[in-house]
């Protein structure tokens, strides 16, 4: 392009081999990738969760939390991971900012990590009879820049647990069931002590919740229903009113349901049909960014055709 730069899409580049443990099989390895949880094999974690695809014109809630998203290709990160006897999974993953070189003010960066942003996950797994399950937690722990890459930053803690069961069943269907909900701890020491604050408040708390339930009666056809929310402290400077993107009451809360349908007519192909809904959307259900929009006003329909070669 003519900027003169190039992007990078999700990538986990991996080294992996396999020895034996205490009597029993250890895969291992390490990831270089630019994502947090895009290196992950579940389903249920935010790079690789439900909804796989959706609309680039459904409007998002006013806050989302680290780990959900907010890192993704501005960060490179080298790991390590195990897993043992096909039960026990660990990981450890430092990440930093992915612009490096040559020491300059860039005032235009925009929630650049300080040094070293520490991610870990656990997962345990087992095979019940014919039935899987997974359950696990993930976090990481960020100081960031609101803006440039110097001065004070905000902290920001998120903590995960997930879980995933796949249940075959007798007319040879699977019914796949995917949990996650994400707790984030913010210190807000850069937007509370600025000389015009961004916060109201020093410490706040943000919530992220995802449930949802695939089943799919044989390999043409698929149907999803998913529930989302989001919930936290009430800010009203963080949260400020705004047409279509702000919040009339300084509060984050957002839920509502996504329903899909997926036909693969052939290997390759995928046609998607989905609607979202929206019972609240920041913070309210009427008029909720202070310029008379509704909740409902952002609901979706998105139709989806994909091809894979």
């Amino acid at each position: 392009g003519e900027s003169g730069t190039f992007g990078l899409d999700n990538s986990d580049i991996r080294y992996a081999d396999r020895m034996t443990l205490a009597g029993k099989n250890l895969i291992f390895g390490i990831t270089l990738h630019n994502n947090p949880t895009v290196e992950d094999v579940w389903n249920t974690t935010p790079a690789w969760g439900f909804p796989f695809a959706g609309s680039e014109v459904t409007p998002g809630s006013v806050a989302g939390t680290v780990i959900d998203g907010q890192l993704a290709q501005g960060v490179l990160g080298l790991g390590g991971y195990a897993l043992w006897n096909n039960l026990l999974y660990v990981e450890a993953t430092g990440y930093r900012t992915a612009p490096q070189g040559a020491l300059q003010a860039d005032t235009t960066a925009v929630n650049a990590i300080q040094g070293v942003t520490p991610y870990w996950r656990i997962a345990l797994q087992h095979q019940f009879g014919s039935i899987y399950g997974m359950i696990g937690t993930y976090g990481l722990s960020a100081h960031e820049y609101p803006a440039g890459v110097s001065g004070p930053t905000d902290l920001f803690t998120d903590v995960a647990v997930d879980a995933q069961i796949e249940h075959p069943m007798r007319d040879g269907g699977v019914l796949t069931l995917r949990a996650t909900t994400i707790h984030e701890h913010q210190s807000l020491a850069a937007l509370f002590t600025e000389p015009t604050p961004a916060a109201a408040n020093l410490h706040n708390t943000l919530n992220t919740t995802r449930v949802n339930a695939t089943f799919e009666p044989n390999a043409r056809w698929g149907t999803s229903l998913g529930y989302f929310a989001t919930t936290g402290s009430r800010d009203s400077l963080l949260y400020t009113p705004a047409a279509l993107t702000g919040s009339r009451t300084g509060r984050p809360a957002t839920n509502g349901l996504i329903e899909q349908i997926d036909f693969n007519p052939w290997e390759n192909t995928r046609l998607t049909i989905q609607g979202v809904e929206f019972a609240n959307f920041n913070g309210a259900t009427r008029s909720y960014d202070g310029s008379g929009r509704q909740a409902w006003s952002n609901n979706t329909l998105y139709v989806l055709l994909w091809l894979a070669f």
